[in-house]
């Protein structure tokens, strides 16, 4: 330093693109005065949102409350957007945020347009409470609470609240650069099953720092287990809001049962058609890292060069970039070319309905996932095992209490090799108890049932407001509005 003023400007503007608002929005709002009611709006952003949101859209409809959609517009093209298609959303869309960029500019563009929104409507359509819902740990669920709290002085509720990763102590202990032995992969796995778990919020990332968040600014905890409430309610958030539900991912499954696909997945992939596959997605950031890539690509490359079994490997945007970075995309490609009988590399599944067809068709023995949502809805396949390539896992109750889970660390090819071969032995199956899973979820059809009308109730008792001071939540007195000074 000169001590001489020095200043650099750095240019950190982004053209954003508007906020699209739909013609129809102003008559959810007159209903909503005609019937003395709130508005729910359910948010929708990622795939995962478009199925596990849906069910809630639905029930409200039927429960006539003034309800529509608020869509971030994240997942814009024709394959990661599908859902709002596949689910009949359009109609209920009462906004599109369109949402772009990275990690850091989707976030920050969020809480602005959230925020402006909630303003928008304000200033437009009258001063009738809003309540959105938001979903699960995605970037969505975490900004989105900040810019309501912020911008309008009211809290959100959220469905599938309470997600806390945690792993088993003895992933402490193992070995990450031996081969492990079958008593020892036996061992390990028995310790998932009846041994102590630790919490280990470093992961999934960014979504546990999401779903931490999103607590902060949450008033109606919608809960899928006992053990999620547990967790909220250790961490100093009032019992009283936190209600356990469920999870609506089953009235998803059970939605789409009664739905075939535009198209069947085995005309579109025929050799799935034939024998037993694992179903293959990875795409969490940590296993994106080069230790643990390098080992799932090359437990995938071994069970394929040197044993019988067939791999349909789920091509989604994060492998594929990972595979280009370490430069792995050419050998799993001449993989796929000399094994085109067990080795089949596909697009992310358009619709859906064709994961649920091809889970339920008994093609589908495992499901090798990093995804949370993937281990949930694995309760409801009885024939597919749940084989988690990660340390911690924000769903363990899938594996210590319904023992249809378990992780598969990507510690060294070996360790998954092995890990793997043992799960599909005759009369092993790890000791999954796939014959008679533990439904943790709920009853298809009833979860987003009981949520909508939790929140009915809530809007009977005729206080809408979202954000209770400490006064009012103790019921000393209430007042109509919440932050009043902003």
């Amino acid at each position: 330093m000169t001590g001489k003023e020095s200043v650099r400007r750095i240019d950190v503007s982004r053209k954003l693109l508007p906020i699209k608002v739909s013609e129809d929005l102003g008559s959810v709002f007159a209903k909503a005065r005609k019937q003395r009611s709130p508005i729910l709006s359910i948010v929708t952003g990622t795939k995962p949102d478009f199925y596990k949101q849906a069910p809630l859209v639905v029930e409200a409809a039927k429960e006539k409350l003034p309800v529509f959609v608020i869509n971030t517009g994240q997942h814009f093209d024709d394959v990661l957007g599908f859902g709002i298609e596949e689910f009949n959303l359009g109609k209920y869309v009462g906004c599109n945020l369109q949402i772009r960029g990275d990690l850091m500019e989707k976030a920050s563009e969020m809480i602005i347009k959230f925020g402006y929104f909630g303003r928008y409507c304000q200033k437009h359509f009258g001063a009738e409470p809003l309540l959105p819902i938001v979903h699960g740990d995605t970037l969505v669920a975490g900004i989105a609470p900040l810019a309501w709290v912020f911008g309008m002085g009211q809290k959100v509720g959220q469905n599938e609240a309470g997600l806390r990763s945690m792993s088993p102590h003895t992933i402490r202990h193992l070995k990450a650069g031996a081969d492990p032995t079958r008593s020892e992969i036996q061992k390990f796995v028995h310790s998932q099953f009846e041994g102590k778990w630790f919490l280990a919020r470093e992961e999934p990332f960014p979504e546990q720092i999401d779903t931490w968040i999103c607590s902060a600014g949450t008033q109606f905890f919608f809960a899928p287990t006992q053990l999620n409430k547990d967790h909220l309610v250790r961490e100093g958030y009032p019992e009283d809001f936190v209600y356990v539900v469920g999870n609506s991912v089953v009235d998803a499954i059970h939605m789409k049962r009664k739905q075939k696909p535009q198209k069947s997945i085995f005309d579109i992939y025929p050799q799935l058609e034939h024998d037993e596959w694992i179903r293959m997605d990875i795409h969490r950031r940590e296993n994106l890292t080069p230790r643990r890539f390098k080992s799932i690509i090359g437990a995938l490359s071994e069970l394929i060069r040197n044993s019988d079994k067939k791999i349909v490997l789920v091509m989604l945007n994060a492998t594929a970039s990972a595979l280009e970075q370490y430069g792995l995309q050419s050998g799993l490609k001449r993989l796929a070319d000399q094994h085109p009988e067990r080795f089949l590399i596909t697009p992310l599944w358009k619709e859906y309905a064709h994961v649920i067809e091809f889970l339920d068709s008994g093609r589908c023995w495992a499901e090798m996932t990093d995804s949370g949502s993937m281990q949930e809805e694995l309760l409801y396949f009885p024939k597919v095992m749940s084989l988690t390539v990660r340390l911690n896992t924000d769903r363990p109750e899938t594996v210590f209490d319904a023992k249809s889970n378990v992780l598969v660390p990507p510690l060294s090819p070996a360790w998954m090799v092995s890990m793997i071969k043992e799960a599909h032995r005759k009369g092993s199956n790890l000791g999954m108890q796939l014959s008679h899973k533990k439904q943790l979820y709920g009853k298809p059809g009833e979860v987003s049932k009981k949520i909508i009308r939790l929140v009915k109730k809530e809007f009977e008792n005729g206080d809408a407001n979202f954000y209770p001071w400490l006064h009012q939540r103790l019921g000393l007195w209430k007042e109509k509005q919440g932050l009043e000074y902003m």
